[in-house]
């Protein structure tokens, strides 16, 4: 007999938009019980750069459940990985897990998004050493996850409209209240919750110390949750022993730059999507194409 098990919605990306932002600010409401990790990399196949290919939903529902061994019935359970946005597989597997799933979608200017994703894994992962010119160049998941209606396409044919949120990162920097009441609302929460960290910003550009350190930080998080213990994290990381260990290994950068050829590269690799976008969410996106 197939173990049942569903969560209640979803974050599909993109990467280096907000979704640290976001995660945070769903796994302290009372009505809410995020994964652990925020990023579980289930119903995708495909990598995008600065992961690996998963595999993991081969390993099945079970494996797939230990991740959530915290959350209560009574609650709503979610996760936000961010790879889930360019694979076509991860649409289709997400509808068949639950077709009335809620979705987030956080949404960046292209250009600053793919400027702070490869400046992300070259200082805090360290695994980039080529230059910027050239990963973007090469790399076509870097474009790929900006291409935002042509991601958002794939998830259209599956699901309707009202079960997609869109969330915009310059209203995370803006408006966070608003964002969180449309992100509460969308769910069905509580729209009065506010973190206290509401107005804090998650993930900033930071270099790793000690690389080995963060590997063996994320191993020791798969054998408790393989044991069934992710609650245990989750307090652990809720007490902010996470946030500490992780500004204990890292430290500010100062950020690789695009320059203006390779901006404008971006744009026209982005332009006719960024138009299609506008049209379709009814949002002026002109700046994003200057």
């Amino acid at each position: 007999m197939t173990e049942s098990f569903k969560i209640d919605f979803v974050g599909i990306g993109a990467a280096k938009a907000g979704t640290t932002w976001l995660g945070h600010m769903l796994e302290g409401h009372p009505e809410v019980s995020m994964s652990v990790p925020k990023e579980v990399y289930f119903f995708n196949d495909r990598r995008f750069y600065g992961s690996k290919a998963s595999m993991n939903f081969a390993k099945g529902i079970s494996w797939y459940k230990k991740h959530f061994q915290h959350a209560t019935n009574t609650k709503l359970k979610g996760e936000i990985t961010p790879g889930y946005s360019i694979d076509a597989i991860a649409a289709e597997r997400i509808k068949a897990h639950n077709p009335d799933i809620k979705i987030l979608y956080c949404l960046r200017n292209p250009v600053d998004r793919i400027e702070s994703h490869y400046n992300f894994v070259k200082s805090f992962l360290g695994e980039e050493t080529r230059p910027m010119d050239q990963v973007i160049r090469e790399e076509k998941e870097l474009i790929e996850m900006s291409m935002y209606f042509k991601n958002i396409s794939t998830y259209l044919a599956h699901f309707p409209e009202d079960q997609i949120c869109i969330v915009w990162f310059e209203d995370i920097a803006a408006q966070p209240a608003i964002v969180l009441d449309k992100v509460y609302s969308f769910l069905g929460v509580d729209v009065n919750y506010r973190p206290a960290s509401m107005h804090e910003k998650s993930n900033p550009s930071r270099k790793s110390r000690f690389p080995g350190l963060q590997e063996f930080i994320s191993g020791s998080k798969k054998v408790f949750i393989w044991a069934g213990l992710s609650g245990l994290i989750r307090k652990v990381k809720m007490a902010g022993l996470g946030d500490f260990m992780t500004k204990f290994n890292s430290r500010p950068i100062q950020k690789e730059r695009l320059t203006p050829e390779l901006r404008q590269y971006i744009i026209d690799q982005v332009r006719d999507d960024v138009n299609q976008l506008e049209q379709w969410t009814k949002k002026d996106l002109k700046h994003w194409l200057t």
